[in-house]
C-alpha cells in the first residue's frame, strides 16, 4: 500500500474514527448514512476552521470541536460526543503528531472496510488534551459541555 494512502486506525460504530498517514491525522465523526454525513457537513462548513478538544475524565472522555471564527448573527455548529471508554483517546493521543483535519464519514455495511469518508475536509488549528478538572469556568469548552 502507498505511504500516502489513508489507513483507518480506529473506528467506533457511529462514533468517531481516527485515521491518516504518517503526515496527518483525520478526526471523523461517523454517521450511519452518507446522506446524513453530507447534510451535517454542509451546515458546519460555513466556518471551516476548527479547534478540537479532548476532555479526559477518570473513565470516559468528551470530544469537542468548535469553529475558530464564531459569527454572532448565525448559528455556530459544534461537534460534540461523549465516550464511555478512554481506549480511543489513548490510541489517538499516542499517535498524534502531524497536522489534524476533520472529515465526516459513515459506516457502509456493504463494503469490506465498512468505513468511508467524504472527500472534503476542514483544517484543525490545534488539538488540545485537557483533564475535566482543568477546564476554566466560562470558557467555550465549559459552555459547550453545559449546553
Amino acid at each position: 500500500m502507498r505511504d500516502s494512502a489513508p489507513l483507518v486506525r480506529f473506528s467506533d460504530f457511529l462514533g468517531i474514527g481516527y485515521f491518516g498517514d504518517n503526515r496527518q491525522h483525520i478526526i471523523a465523526p461517523i454517521f450511519g448514512l452518507r446522506q446524513s454525513a453530507e447534510r451535517a457537513w454542509a451546515r458546519v462548513m460555513e466556518a471551516p476552521l476548527f479547534h478540537a478538544v479532548f476532555v479526559e475524565h477518570p473513565g470516559k472522555y468528551e470530544f469537542i470541536a468548535y469553529t475558530v471564527v464564531l459569527k454572532p448573527d448565525q448559528i455556530n455548529h459544534v461537534l460534540y460526543r461523549s465516550f464511555s471508554s478512554l481506549n480511543s483517546l489513548h490510541k489517538f493521543k499516542g499517535s498524534f503528531g502531524g497536522r489534524a483535519f476533520i472529515k465526516f464519514g459513515w459506516h457502509d455495511l456493504t463494503k469490506a472496510q465498512k468505513f468511508d469518508v467524504l472527500a472534503q475536509y476542514a483544517p484543525v488549528n490545534s488539538v488540545e488534551f485537557v483533564k475535566a478538572g482543568d477546564i476554566e469556568p466560562g470558557t467555550w469548552v465549559d459552555q459547550i459541555r453545559k449546553s
